[in-house]
Formats: structure tokens, sequence, C-alpha cells
């Protein structure tokens, strides 16, 4: 007869333990392996997380990167690239405003009926609740944002090695631009029954550390309000201010000094000499 004790000992080491309908293994005989991705599943995976991510950091990249002469190249390039992903995810933002250095803010000032009304975008006693104020706000550096001056009368001469006709085309589209969003904002108002209505920028300066510490200057003075005018771009602004020329002579015979073929002045030596007296020019007795 066996050992009742050995019996259940055996029973409780077998890995498989069986019934009448279902059989059970024990987990600690098999492991299921993870599902592992293809190289081509992890490189399409690595794609999307670099296109995602140059979609958050181009837009706000892009404020830092304009200057004079419009976007710089290379990010704007690559801003093409993901701009629609930006603004199908709403990401192409202005998080130039929120950082800890933001820098001045941008109003809009409308003047209608001559001159005898004036509004401000955005205004808090006006625009409410805080959202329908955030979206003025956001109007408002719209327009700044997409500000280009006129180009002058003259440009169209300028075309050469340092003004491509890529760059002045690039040029007046951004005047074209700019003068359409200003246009729409104007007809906005006067479909609300304003009349003689023109717009200005208006920037909203931070006050500066000495008048805020000795005067206690506040955020709402009129001092921080500066109007923004809108003049056309001058020449030298256009193509870059070189370095400044010496005024050369204004006599019709005097040839202009070639600094390369002219003879280096000595530098003076402090000793002062005595003045000769001046022999008049002996006469030829011829």
């Amino acid at each position: 007869m066996a050992d009742p004790a050995v019996h259940c000992i055996s029973l409780a080491t077998r890995p498989v333990f069986q019934s009448s309908d279902t059989q059970f293994e024990s987990p600690s005989v098999t492991a299921t392996a993870p599902n592992s991705l293809s190289r081509r599943q992890r490189f399409l995976v690595s794609v999307l997380i670099i296109g995602m991510l140059l979609a958050i950091v181009l837009p706000p990249l892009a404020f830092q990167a304009r200057g004079a002469r419009g976007l710089s190249p290379s990010v704007g390039t690559l801003l093409s690239w993901v701009s629609p992903i930006s603004q199908m995810f709403y990401l192409d933002r202005g998080y130039a405003f929120f950082a800890p250095d933001p820098g001045p803010s941008h109003l809009i000032r409308a003047t209608s009926q001559g001159g005898e009304s004036v509004q401000q975008f955005p205004n808090l006693e006006d625009q409410w609740p805080r959202l329908l104020y955030h979206r003025h706000f956001m109007l408002a550096e719209f327009l700044n944002d997409s500000y280009q001056p006129a180009l002058p009368m003259e440009v169209s001469q300028l075309i050469g090695p340092e003004l491509s006709p890529e760059e002045l085309a690039t040029l007046r589209l951004g005047r074209k631009r700019y003068e359409k969003i200003a246009g729409s904002m104007v007809k906005h108002l006067q479909s609300q029954g304003k009349t003689d209505v023109s717009i200005q920028r208006v920037e909203h300066q931070l006050p500066d550390f000495v008048l805020f510490v000795n005067e206690g200057l506040s955020l709402t003075d009129e001092r921080a309000y500066i109007e923004l005018p809108d003049v056309p771009i001058s020449i030298e602004d256009l193509l870059g201010v070189g370095p400044e020329a010496l005024p050369q002579p204004d006599g019709p015979d005097l040839t202009p000094i070639d600094p390369e073929n002219s003879e280096p002045v000595p530098a003076p030596t402090g000793d002062r000499k005595t003045e000769q007296p001046e022999v008049a020019p002996e006469e030829d007795a011829s």
C-alpha cells in the first residue's frame, strides 16, 4: 500500500493540473515573450516623434529668427514642412509672450468720427469675459507680427547682388499681407457704424527698473505706451548700413584721396619746433 504522504508530495510538485474540462499549466513553467517592433516600425515611430517635436519648437523659434529681411531661410524651410501639422493641432502660438522675459506687448488704437472716438484693443473694460479679452489681445499681436514697412520708390533699381528678385518679391508680399489684415480690421469697425476709421499699432513697454524703483512707475503709466508709426523702410535699413565713409572734398578739380595709395601721417613726437621766417623766393636774373 502506498504511503499517503508521498502521494500528496508528488501531486503538489506536478507542473500540470488536469481536470475533466480544462488543463492548467503552472505559471512558473512557461513565460510569454514581449512583442518587439520591427526595424521599419521603429523608424516610422522615430520620424513621427521628431516631426512632432519640430512642430512644437519651430513656431516659437520663428519669432526669434525674424529680421528686417523676413524669416530666416533655414527656419522658414523647416517650418514649411511642419506648418500644416502645427496649424492642425493649434501649436503655432506666440509662446514668447509667456516666457520669463516676455518683452513688450502690442495693442491697437482705433480712431473714428474724425478723431472724436478712440478705442483701444484689448481693453478689460470692454472685452469681458476674459476669453474675449484674450482674443482681442491675440489679434493685436497678430497685426504687429505681420507688419512689414512699405518699400521705397526706387527699390526696383536695387536688384542685384545685395537684393535678389526673390527677396524683393517676399518683401512686397509681406507688405500686401499686412495691408490686407489691417484693412479687414478697418472694415469690421466700419460695419459697426464707424466712419473715418484708422488704426495705429501701440507698443506697451515694460517699466524701466530705475523708474520703477525711484518713481514707482505703474504698468499703466502713459509713458509706457509708444505709438509705432507706419513709415517706409529706408535704403540703409533695407540693404544694411555699411561703414561710414570719410567726407570727400567738394572741389570739381580735386581728386578723392585713396587710402591705399596715400602716405601715412607720422605720429607727433611732442617736440615743439620754432617757427622759421619765410624766405622770399629768389628772382631769376635772366
